[in-house]
């Protein structure tokens, strides 16, 4: 019987590379209006379930200094910045970091400090060992070559790392893609993530989460338009599919989705 290797991190740099390609900075400030109505109706729920494993292990400090890569409007950025001395936000979207601006003024957190850049281009050299914590959230699939990013969270991190990635259990969504005619994007982050960090000699931790993606009806159409536009124009009877499904699957005019997330973190 043969053993079968799977090279993980060339798995994922083959996968990573289409999506990351029309998927990239131009589409998030598109999708900014949208995924904004959803971490908004959503309550930061992401963010949130993020802070309370690190509040329930006791890790999380009020003296700490975060990182939260590609920051997006503030999904873990306002949780955390409630909680912590300081959040420093990477997010390469002008638009993303707009709505990221008028969350922090509305929910009062004057800690947080925006930096509008792609995080490759950030000099690690500046931040090295400064952050209590540096999590990404939801975003590392930007990254084609992810050991060198995984290597870089560690230059700047004195003490943990964290990403928060899909773990599956999206349903009806699914089914949405095949009805549309495009690529599902089922691709398994978290299985890839974990055993590229044990194939890097990081002993990581795992909770896998429940979670409830909430948007009003329209962001929900919204997201559904744009995604389909990352592949082709959308047609008046794909409209009608996808105004149709949300409403299907919403309730008092907010659209759910179930999913799981897988929250991973290490200790340098």
């Amino acid at each position: 019987m043969h053993e079968i290797t799977v090279d993980w991190e060339k798995q994922w740099a083959e996968r990573i590379k289409e999506i990351k390609r029309i998927s990239g900075t131009d589409y998030w400030n598109k999708r900014a209006e949208d995924y904004n109505d959803y971490i908004r109706t959503s309550r930061y729920e992401h963010g949130k379930k993020i802070k309370e494993i690190f509040e329930r292990e006791g890790i999380l400090k009020p003296d700490f200094e975060v990182l939260d890569i590609a920051a997006g409007p503030g999904s873990a950025t306002i949780p955390f910045a409630e909680s912590v001395r300081k959040v420093v936000a990477v997010e390469p979207a002008e638009e993303m970091c707009k709505k990221l601006i008028s969350n922090s003024h509305e929910a009062g957190c004057k800690n947080i400090e925006i930096i509008n850049s792609k995080w490759e281009k950030i000099n690690t050299a500046v931040y090295e060992h400064r952050f209590d914590l540096v999590v990404c959230s939801h975003a590392l699939w930007h990254f084609p070559d992810i050991v060198e990013q995984l290597n870089r969270m560690n230059r700047v991190s004195k003490a943990y790392c964290c990403i928060a990635e899909s773990a599956g259990g999206y349903g009806t969504a699914c089914d949405m893609y095949k009805t549309l005619g495009i690529d599902s994007q089922d691709f398994d982050y978290f299985i890839h993530i974990y055993n590229i960090l044990y194939r890097e000699n990081i002993a990581a931790n795992v909770r896998i989460i429940d979670t409830v993606m909430r948007r009003s009806v329209y962001s929900g159409v919204r997201m559904w338009e744009l995604v389909l536009g990352k592949y082709r124009k959308p047609t008046e009877k794909d409209r009608e599919i996808i105004r149709e499904y949300v409403l299907r699957n919403s309730e008092d005019d907010v659209y759910e989705r179930k999913g799981k997330m897988a929250v991973i973190w290490w200790q340098n």
